[in-house]
């Protein structure tokens, strides 16, 4: 199967503290009411994480983990996270992710030529070690159980968007430690201005004071709550 480069794009993250109420205050919030906004349904999906004992990966800012949607389709992720290393200028363009469809009862012991090939794409020099050598000491680290309800939002200006409301489970696959988090997750999937989608990211905090912008990726905040 092959490995795909996915492009770069805008998103932001925003802790709720009630999916429930936040969620209702944000659709039907003054902001949205020029936009055209409809519901793409409810999914759940499954996310493991993968990674030496070390977080040796992670820690050079590389995520890899596969993700099963309502236990049908299931991807493996390679993931760049700039949050951890600063991308040297002329890697700037590379894409922040590469992905590619593996079956529903494997991990990443079948894909490690497929992995490194991705790993070499953003560190052509490699990482200083036995890139193969590593995957083979990666394990199950962290599994994110996440409840899903998307919506599309479109206004005139040609800005696209999806929103998302989730309640996200992180837990240690070594223990029973569990821990719950709503949040929103917005992706700009079309816009003619960039700064259109910077204005609405910051429009909707003065709308909702409560949300709070989570800087942090997925694989980040959980071993954080699981500390």
């Amino acid at each position: 199967m092959e490995l795909i480069q996915v492009a770069n794009f805008l998103n932001g993250r925003f802790l709720l503290s009630n999916i429930k109420s936040d969620k209702n205050q944000i659709l039907k919030g003054q902001m949205l009411s020029s936009y055209s906004v409809g519901s793409l349904g409810s999914v759940y999906n499954e996310k493991v994480y993968y990674d030496t004992e070390d977080f040796f990966f992670a820690e050079k800012g590389i995520n890899i983990y596969t993700v099963n949607i309502n236990g049908d389709n299931k991807e493996l992720i390679i993931r760049y996270d700039s949050e951890q290393v600063t991308r040297i200028e002329f890697l700037k363009n590379i894409p922040n992710f590469f992905k590619m469809k593996i079956g529903k009862k494997e991990g990443i012991e079948n894909y490690y030529d497929s992995i490194s090939e991705a790993i070499y794409k953003v560190y052509p020099t490699g990482l200083n070690v036995d890139i193969e050598e590593y995957l083979r000491k990666c394990k199950p680290q962290v599994k994110v159980f996440k409840k899903r309800d998307s919506y599309r939002v479109v206004n005139n200006t040609g800005l696209k968007m999806t929103i998302s409301f989730d309640i996200a489970e992180y837990s240690k696959s070594t223990s029973h430690h569990k821990v719950s988090q709503p949040t929103l997750d917005i992706v700009c999937e079309a816009y003619r201005d960039r700064d259109d989608f910077k204005k609405f990211m910051h429009d909707i905090v003065l709308e909702n004071p409560k949300l709070i912008k989570i800087e942090s990726n997925e694989l980040t905040v959980a071993r954080k709550n699981l500390e």
